[in-house]
């Protein structure tokens, strides 16, 4: 395995990547908010779930296939960027349903965005990339241990400290949402919220690979 001055860097590294914001943090802000804290645990998770899809192709060594196939890589770039900006115009639309139809404001259950979640992180093909470039610098080629136990490890290890990450956005998040949680209105907005950071989100990512 690698050396206690390995480990430390990669320690090091991993904890200011995990809490530095990104869209998965925000994403998981956003359902937060919008949704409570049960809600927001949940979308945590299933990036956290769809987070072990990208270490196990780093592990086979298929997220390799991504970086020699510019037009597969951009396709799944492209597919999940659209699939944020539907989940934000429908969290808009159903918002405005709901408020006519009923008085209930839970426009999601835990359910749907863990599954939601699940597919929103899959569709990233950022993550694998970022599993094959990060992992291998901390892999020790000669060592005891085979160089694919040793992937698996390390990626097992990151995707919990980045989950972990998530899990204290959610929670510090989650006092904004029972703040507000018995002022419709401000449900009402929050909702809106949430959907404008899905759809920002999507629109950035079409923006970036286009």
């Amino acid at each position: 395995m690698i050396s206690n001055t390995e480990l430390f860097t990669y320690l090091v590294v991993t904890l200011l990547y995990a809490f530095m914001p990104g869209p998965a943090m925000l994403y998981s802000i956003a359902q937060t908010v919008s949704g409570g804290r049960k809600v927001g645990i949940m979308a945590a998770f299933g990036l956290h779930i769809g987070g072990y899809f990208h270490v196990l192709l780093a592990v086979l060594g298929l997220s390799s296939v991504l970086l020699a196939n510019p037009s597969l890589y951009s396709a799944i770039q492209k597919l999940g960027a659209l699939y944020l900006v539907w989940l934000g115009f429908q969290r808009i639309y159903l918002t405005k349903k709901l408020r006519i139809t009923s008085s209930d404001n839970n426009i999601t259950s835990p359910k749907r965005t863990f599954i939601e979640s699940v597919i929103v992180d899959v569709l990233n093909p950022k993550a694998a990339i970022f599993y094959l470039a990060f992992l291998p610098q901390f892999v020790n080629e000669v060592g005891d241990i085979a160089v694919w136990l040793q992937l698996l490890i390390l990626g097992v290890f990151t995707n919990l400290m980045f989950s972990s990450a998530d899990l204290l956005s959610v929670l510090m998040a989650s006092h904004l949402h029972n703040r507000f949680n018995a002022r419709s209105r401000w449900v009402d907005l929050l909702s809106r919220w949430s959907g404008s950071i899905f759809i920002l989100l999507g629109v950035m990512t079409l923006v970036n690979y286009s």
